[in-house]
């Protein structure tokens, strides 16, 4: 059933903004308790670094939408500043709050608990596994039994009936494969078939590691910092007193140890220090992610990409799994339309990921060269001449919008139309204004992210249910 190499998990996981309120919230679990137990830290932007020509980095905030001007996102109006010499200021600083405060590694939230800004966060795999699983087990009355998966039971209609385990069968209605790539369920017993990626993205391998960090001396970045390198790009994923750090190579350019020297040179170790854990990526989907009475999640459906927001896009099928839970006569509709979504969501991360080298310019080793000569899908080649064409951006193009516009932004024109739209100019205008206010305030009156997370994590542990607690989120208005 295995036909694939096991995944180990990375040391650090990336979580999305959405968890605390889909997830987190849903359990009465407050933000403080788990941040606590799973030594988590914020994850406010991804910092790319190097993606462009020569040394440079922007960053992509975690609400990374530009404000909206009467129908026209922000960043064309940069582009129409930057085309009539008003600005040389980067995209990202002019558009966005967060990339100032990034630089500062300031906390996103005030210390006495406030939301300034969006975030997410990161946290210790193995931690938040166990507390999640304790948490399930001890107020959720989840009954956990582990063994080895050794077959099934199907009734005449194919319909799962039982698994068969190491610890005997387990008997159900619906299964939910998270199996993760190894797809036990549904590829391994449901047969469902798996089509891969590599002729669409090259990078099918990861070398991963955890490195001691002095916080106190260093601080700690409240982002994700993912640095192009000549093999393909590295992550780093802070946590206070350590990192979680790796690399995302193609197997068929770059050897195992070819990818480790590139790692610890990126990172400035010593030839012999950490050996890092190797994981072979499954990049693709599966035909259909709801077979039967069987709905796969996470790498068990699909992968595209390290820096997708998997938790995200999971807590969203999950809901709609469960808003759409069918009886045995509806189940057809509504594993089609579930089908459907997750199939969107695929097809938008593997755009993303494929987008982030279609747009960088760099041309300096074979990765980059070969990923670079990879054709593009019609639709994604349409959303590149639209950008460079200066054509208005649609709702479903703004996020490749925005990173092209990050990654080229001297090739892309402003759109002819913003010179016959005088108001939504004049709202642009205040926009930029309102911005650099708030990077000024914000700058002043944040603590930097060490200081919030060394006053988090030596408070004692929250016990009591209820809500999160973030009690507001800043969103522009009267500031402290």
């Amino acid at each position: 059933m295995n036909t694939y190499p096991h995944r180990t998990e990375p040391q650090v996981t990336a979580l999305a903004p959405t968890v605390q309120r889909d997830l987190f919230d849903r359990l009465g679990i407050p933000e403080n308790a788990w941040m606590r137990a799973s030594a988590a830290s914020f994850n406010a932007a991804v910092k790319y670094v190097n993606w462009g020509v020569g040394e440079n980095h922007f960053y992509i905030p975690q609400d990374g939408t530009p404000p909206d001007c009467e129908g026209f996102p922000l960043s064309d109006f940069w582009l129409l500043r930057r085309r009539t010499g008003q600005t040389v200021e980067p995209p990202d600083h002019a558009c966005f709050r967060e990339p100032p405060l990034m630089d500062a590694r300031k906390s996103p939230r005030w210390l006495d608990g406030r939301a300034a800004i969006a975030y997410g966060w990161h946290a210790d795999t193995t931690m938040l596994t166990h507390f999640l699983r304790r948490n399930a087990m001890e107020t959720c009355g989840v009954r956990m039994v582990t063994g080895e998966i050794l077959g099934a039971r199907r009734d005449e209609n194919g319909m799962l009936t039982a698994l068969r385990t190491t610890r005997g069968d387990l008997t159900a209605d619906f299964f939910l494969d998270c199996t993760g790539s190894d797809s036990l369920i549904l590829a391994g017993i449901l047969g469902e078939p798996f089509t891969g990626a590599a002729d669409r993205l090259l990078a099918d391998s990861t070398l991963s590691l955890t490195l001691p960090h002095d916080s106190d001396l260093h601080g700690v970045e409240p982002h994700t910092t993912a640095t192009a390198v000549a093999h393909g790009w590295t992550w780093r994923r802070p946590l206070v007193g350590r990192q979680g750090a790796g690399l995302v190579y193609a197997s068929a350019l770059t050897t195992p140890g070819e990818a480790a020297r590139s790692l610890r040179r990126a990172l400035g170790l010593p030839h012999d220090r950490a050996e890092p854990t190797p994981t072979a990526l499954r990049v693709g989907h599966t035909r259909r992610t709801w077979v039967k009475n069987c709905v796969a999640l996470g790498e068990a459906a699909w992968f595209a990409d390290p820096l997708a927001d998997d938790q995200r896009v999971t807590l969203d099928l999950l809901d709609r799994l469960i808003r759409d839970f069918p009886s045995l006569d509806t189940r057809e509709a509504a594993a089609s339309r579930f089908n459907r979504a997750a199939a969107d969501h695929y097809r938008a991360a593997l755009d993303l990921a494929r987008l982030r080298f279609a747009g960088s310019p760099r041309t300096d080793a074979s990765f980059w060269t070969t990923q670079g000569a990879l054709p593009l899908p019609a639709e994604l080649h349409a959303v590149v001449e639209a950008h460079r064409a200066g054509l208005s951006v649609t709702p479903d193009e703004a996020p490749l919008r925005t990173l092209l516009t990050a990654l080229t932004p001297h090739t892309a024109a402003p759109p002819p139309a913003l010179i016959h739209h005088p108001h939504a100019l004049r709202t642009a205008e205040d926009h930029f204004t309102r911005i650099k206010r708030h990077q000024r305030v914000l700058g002043e009156t944040l603590p930097d992210a060490h200081t919030y997370l060394a006053r988090l994590h030596a408070r004692a542990p929250h016990t009591p249910r209820g809500n999160s607690t973030i009690t507001a989120m800043w969103t522009g208005g009267d500031l402290p």
